[in-house]
């Protein structure tokens, strides 16, 4: 055995932290369910959910009361390139109860016109952290084809009988024009052991969804750890690899990753990152690597990565991105590549020397410009 098999975690050299949007009347967390893209001339859009909080109690943070009761979804753009991001540039998707409405009242609804996937200027999100208590099956996504400044949708998306729906903005574009999102279903009420990834396709742009195939781990702990929140890339020669969060209970979290040589009709386990950490997300360098950024919700508390040289199947030394939040309530990550080579990934965090604290400060959106 050898000390190559256990690398040191290094700290990036060049690691700069940014603040997007920190309230203390607000807990705003969860980029990774809402979407963050980088589009040409330094502007950059992401997307996440905030509720009223006033962080006297565990409960007043607890997510089905700040996002399934009180949750609004945002979205907020900077145009240097993610130095800045003035507050006067927060926009409101609509609270809960206002998304919710219209769901309810009919599941026909669709697109008027195709979109396209490929254009540098469409960004697709998606909410419901927590799936409405009403009804579990409800998912839905919002469309825009300008960068954000107007909206198409919500939509609720199918749910081919599953009773339990969360859909994140989670989607390739196959080189024959199918469109893959990845979507995480669970049967009765999503409990443990009883989530899983459906990947749903495409075959017109988005005007409508078929099923096409699962993503299951053939693993003994099948009834205990739900495999879900699916992050996906698609490598030069047309393999697809996705990232799942893996867990077990409410902190034990670790992720994987699953391969595709087919186009997404089939599912192999191709590797583990790291020990722990998730939900995760996958980003393919300019340069043919991997890079996966997951929180670290064990002590110390934080953001880590690891980059991989041979597509996904070995993974580099941990990369500590920050080390200094004071509880687990943290992650979620998006990442984007910004023109100079380096990558910015947003999260939500808390930090230890926050001066409001309850479990860890205040709960805000940050990211961290670094080079992989």
């Amino acid at each position: 055995m050898t000390s190559q098999a256990y690398p040191s975690a290094e700290y990036p050299t060049d690691a700069q932290h940014i603040t997007i949007y920190y309230d203390e009347n607000y807990f705003a967390a969860w980029p990774f369910n809402h979407g963050f893209k980088a589009f040409s001339e330094g502007e950059l859009l992401i997307s996440f959910s905030r509720g009223p909080c006033n962080y006297r109690s565990p409960y007043d943070m607890a997510h089905h009361v700040v996002d399934a009761r009180g949750g609004e979804y945002v979205t907020m753009r900077s145009s240097d390139g993610g130095l800045t991001w003035p507050i006067e540039r927060l926009r409101s998707l609509g609270n809960r109860q206002e998304i919710e409405r219209p769901l309810f009242m009919s599941a026909e609804d669709a697109p008027s016109e195709p979109y396209d996937w490929a254009s540098p200027d469409f960004f697709m999100t998606a909410g419901f952290g927590i799936p409405p208590e009403r009804d579990q099956s409800i998912g839905y996504i919002q469309y825009s084809r300008d960068r954000g400044h107007s909206w198409e949708g919500p939509f609720r998306m199918p749910s081919f009988g599953f009773q339990w729906i969360q859909v994140k903005p989670d989607h390739i574009l196959r080189p024959d024009g199918l469109v893959l999102l990845f979507v995480t279903a669970g049967i009765a009420s999503g409990k443990r052991g009883n989530r899983f990834v459906a990947v749903y396709g495409s075959p017109d742009a988005g005007l409508t969804w078929n099923y096409l195939a699962p993503i299951i781990a053939d693993s003994v702990d099948g009834r205990y750890v739900n495999r879900y929140y699916a992050s996906p890339v698609m490598l030069h020669d047309g393999r697809i690899l996705a990232a799942l969060r893996c867990q077990i209970d409410a902190r034990n979290a670790w992720p994987e990753i699953f391969e595709s040589v087919d186009g997404g009709r089939t599912w192999q386990f191709l590797s583990r990152p790291s020990d722990w950490g998730g939900p995760s997300e996958l980003t393919l360098l300019d340069d043919g690597r991997l890079l996966i950024v997951y929180g670290y919700r064990v002590v110390p508390y934080g953001i880590r990565a690891r980059v991989s040289e041979d597509d996904g199947r070995s993974w580099g030394p941990e990369l500590i991105l920050r080390d200094d939040a004071g509880s687990w309530d943290l992650g979620y990550p998006r990442t984007v590549k910004l023109s100079d080579g380096k990558v910015m990934t947003a999260y939500y965090i808390n930090r230890a020397d926050d001066e409001i604290q309850c479990n860890g400060g205040v709960r805000y959106i940050a990211a961290t410009v670094f080079t992989p």
